[in-house]
């Protein structure tokens, strides 16, 4: 589904509000949940990255979004990456685990700070509305994605459902 589940979304909010970026690069940004949430707060730059060209449209992202990106996040030019923050929320399931490994890689190379939110619980999910990047590849632990971002992680917040983690360039 290109939404996510609500759990955990104020921490979320949270270290946007004090971070205050004035660049975010948001990867697989679906019907856009974090730019809505977050951009009321404090205003900034956005980039959204999506995959699937038709959600475009479908969700108005170009109304959300200071600009658009169609395209896989794995293959874009690293320098990409190379802003305030780059939000992967409910993206790297999407993904078999070493691809989401090596993004992750790229992305600490280049960005300020990195939010990741992943799925703890199991959830089976094929393509939905014929979006086959909708398709859950990999299951994440939050020990997982912590071994995952290393040194920097300087908050987190898990939940039986989903887990967020705030990684920043030391």
């Amino acid at each position: 589904m290109p939404t996510s589940d609500q759990q955990g979304k104020e921490h979320a909010l949270a270290w946007y509000a004090h971070l205050r970026p004035a660049t975010v690069v948001d990867i697989g940004p679906g019907c856009g949940t974090y730019a809505a949430l977050m951009r009321p707060h404090h205003r900034a730059h956005w980039t959204g990255v999506d995959v699937w060209a038709p959600y475009v449209d479908a969700y108005r992202l170009d109304r959300l979004y200071d600009e658009l990106v169609v395209a896989d996040a794995r293959h874009l030019d690293p320098t990409r990456f190379g802003v305030d923050l780059v939000i992967a929320g409910d993206v790297l399931e999407h993904m078999p685990a070493a691809d989401a490994c090596a993004l992750i890689a790229r992305i600490q190379q280049h960005a300020r700070a990195l939010l990741v939110s992943v799925p703890v619980l199991h959830l089976d999910q094929g393509a939905v509305g014929g979006n086959p990047f909708e398709t859950h590849v990999d299951h994440w632990t939050a020990p997982g994605m912590r071994g995952v971002l290393g040194a920097g992680v300087v908050a987190e917040w898990i939940g039986d459902v989903l887990a967020y983690f705030l990684w920043r360039r030391e």
